[in-house]
């Protein structure tokens, strides 16, 4: 570069950037490593129940899984508050140590959780007749509890965890 020659810079008005719907050209965009937004919490809370649902149905604590990343249980912790974000490569890594399916994640966790119930509560009787965990015959599983009291702390506090260190 000569010091004749100057810098091919873009001027963009305003009105073009509020147009547009990617923010490519706002420049307080650039610089962002990820956005909070609504579209992201509803994810960021799908996969906080995905992790909670696949640590607690094996009986695993946030330590062990913790251990899988090599962070602090208390930074787990945060992945499953939705406080701080988890890396997809971070989720693939806990999934692969544990010999879990990442497909699973694109699913609904209610409708994952529904169908686990089935395979391994599900029991026939003497008659052959199909009884599941709901009868009064067989009583609920004890983490069944503990992740449906786990995800209701997740939806009440999610919005504000997640939201909590976004400046």
């Amino acid at each position: 570069m000569t010091t004749t020659d100057k810098p091919n810079f873009i001027t963009v008005k305003f009105d073009e950037i509020r147009k547009d719907p990617t923010h490519r050209l706002d420049p307080k965009y650039w610089i962002r490593k990820r956005r909070k937004n609504e579209e992201n919490l509803i994810l960021a809370k799908k996969l906080a129940k995905h992790l909670i649902l696949h640590r607690l149905w094996n009986g695993l604590s946030q330590k062990k899984i913790a251990l899988d990343l090599n962070v602090s249980h208390q930074q787990y912790q945060k992945f499953e508050s939705c406080t701080n974000d988890i890396l997809y490569i971070q989720v693939a890594k806990i999934f692969k140590n544990r010999g879990w399916s990442t497909e699973i994640l694109g699913s609904n966790p209610y409708e994952v959780l529904n169908e686990w119930i089935k395979r391994d509560y599900t029991r026939q009787d003497e008659q052959g007749n199909t009884i599941e965990y709901s009868s009064e015959h067989i009583p609920k599983p004890d983490k069944l509890t503990k992740i449906e009291n786990a995800w209701k702390l997740l939806d009440l506090k999610a919005k504000k965890n997640y939201y909590k260190n976004d400046k």
